[in-house]
């Protein structure tokens, strides 16, 4: 019988791993819900390029692409959770987004497969 993985960075085993993503990891159902729910808990940042995030977005989002996120720390509520967001599941920016803001203080989920992942499921989108 197989061992349980592990990782080799942090010890930690894959049911740990996958307990932890799943903590942190915002679906697009679960978003599309809080922003029809009005809910003031949460503001989504999306990280993309501001060409990126004015041919489309999600409601609600602000945009702060990830190079001026640490000049823009200040103007982050600290009382709600921030949602990260970029452009694809294969987008490393949103994850760095979160990191960052993890290591501030900041309470941080990062949207599950960013704005394709959003649109996909025919979610509305604002243009700016």
């Amino acid at each position: 019988m197989p061992q349980q993985a592990t990782t080799k960075t942090q010890g930690m085993s894959a049911a740990e791993y996958f307990k932890a993503k799943l903590a942190y990891d915002m679906s697009p159902y679960g978003l599309h819900e809080l922003i029809d729910q009005k809910s003031q808990e949460y503001q989504v940042v999306d990280v993309r390029s501001a060409a990126d995030f004015a041919a489309g977005h999600i409601p609600t989002a602000i945009n702060i692409p990830l190079a001026d996120l640490p000049a823009k720390l200040s103007s982050l509520p600290k009382n709600k959770t921030i949602v990260t967001s970029c452009g694809s599941i294969t987008c490393q920016l949103a994850p760095r987004a979160a990191l960052e803001l993890a290591q501030k203080g900041f309470k941080v989920m990062e949207l599950h497969g960013g704005f394709r992942e959003w649109t996909s499921y025919g979610f509305p989108v604002e243009k700016s």
